[in-house]
């Protein structure tokens, strides 16, 4: 039997009481710590699902924005028709041709190229024109007729420039020798026959050539006759009285006789804004494609009287084309004017004016002159200016 006081037994069951307790402290530490429940893991938070986004918007182009054009600056404008020309132009001189009208002469060539025609009557009844040509030179006018004292008076308000003509009774002759023009006549530069039509109605003029030869003989370069023009009408007269059933708008149409068996009508074309010539009632055409158009329609008043008989055998009828003031009546535009022309002088160019006397505001484009007996001129119609 071992003695309970022997040190080496008690010591080690001191030892084994030790392990012992550290192993049942050990395991109610973790009976402890196994019987409590975990903490609940916190819940997330609501994650917000994001809002869709809208549907694409077509978004409209943008209006292209339209450039604006530079102000173009205006070219020269001619003396003669208010219209725009080439820089060229106004270097060249004025050319002025006679062309027949008889009824063999017609139609006529190059008539509708010319600035200004001027129409008057001569013997048997008929007319014809001073075809006055600078803005535009075509390549051939006619037929080339004989001129009359008229056409000295006429041609002498335009200076020194050109007038061609086929020739002259010799009094005549006298007349335009002592004109300041520059004479070309039959056998100068441009002159030809066409075919197809009967002497003396077949004379024609290739203007380019009568052109250079003119440049060579010192011709005025002129820059104004003193006309105005405005796109804009002046108030015209009234159409017509309100008490005359009867009337037509003067401004649509006008009608006056120049001789017996010579009547001169003009109808606006509404459409072209131009006025269209006609003949006893017939429109008056030209060769080609073109056809006669005038922006403005200037009808005056002119003394008529008989000359010299020298018009086979009976005095030659016979246009004074000088006045001091005389009544007129100028279309535009599809309005009529009364109106009053002057030309004091040969050598002063037509003067047309107002009933105030201020110059007549004419439409830009190509000016016809017509030269009637003034008690053939048709009476005003209607109020207004």
């Amino acid at each position: 039997m071992v003695s309970k006081n022997v040190p080496g037994v008690r010591g080690t069951r001191c030892r084994l009481l030790r392990v012992v307790a550290s192993v049942i402290v050990g395991m109610l530490v973790l009976v402890a710590c196994g019987g409590e429940e975990p903490a609940p893991e916190p819940e997330p938070e609501p994650v917000e699902e994001p809002a869709p986004e809208p549907e694409p918007v077509e978004e409209p182009e943008p209006e292209p924005v339209e450039e604006e054009e530079p102000d173009r600056v205006a070219g020269p404008t001619s003396f003669l028709t208010g219209k725009e020309v080439e820089e060229q132009v106004l270097a060249r001189p004025v050319l002025i041709v006679k062309v027949d009208n008889a009824p063999q002469a017609r139609p006529q060539t190059g008539l509708e190229r010319a600035d200004i025609v001027m129409e008057i009557r001569v013997e048997a009844g008929i007319t014809r024109f001073l075809a006055v040509f600078h803005s535009e030179i075509p390549d051939d006018v006619g037929p080339t007729r004989s001129a009359r004292p008229a056409d000295a008076q006429l041609v002498s308000g335009f200076g020194r420039s050109a007038f061609i003509y086929s020739g002259a009774r010799p009094e005549v002759q006298n007349i335009m020798a002592n004109a300041s023009v520059i004479r070309i006549t039959e056998g100068g530069p441009g002159f030809h026959r066409v075919g197809g039509r009967p002497a003396p109605h077949n004379l024609h003029t290739r203007l380019p050539q009568a052109l250079d030869a003119v440049r060579d003989r010192d011709p005025d370069i002129l820059t104004s006759i003193g006309w105005v023009f405005d796109d804009e009408a002046p108030a015209g007269e009234e159409a017509c009285p309100p008490a005359d059933a009867d009337c037509q708008d003067p401004g649509q149409w006008i009608e006056y006789n120049v001789s017996s068996n010579h009547r001169i009508g003009w109808e606006y074309d509404a459409e072209a804004e131009l006025y269209r010539h006609h003949l006893n009632g017939q429109r008056s055409t030209v060769t080609g494609d073109g056809r006669i158009g005038a922006a403005n329609v200037v009808v005056l008043g002119a003394r008529h009287y008989l000359g010299e008989p020298n018009c086979h055998g009976a005095r030659c009828p016979e246009t004074d084309a000088t006045t001091e003031g005389a009544d007129a009546i100028v279309l535009r535009d599809g309005k009529r004017y009364r109106a009053i022309w002057r030309k004091p002088t040969a050598a002063d160019p037509i003067e047309i004016l107002t009933p105030d006397g201020e110059p007549f505001p004419l439409k830009p484009g190509r000016t016809w002159i017509s030269l009637p007996d003034a008690s053939n001129l048709p009476a005003p119609v209607g109020g207004g200016s």
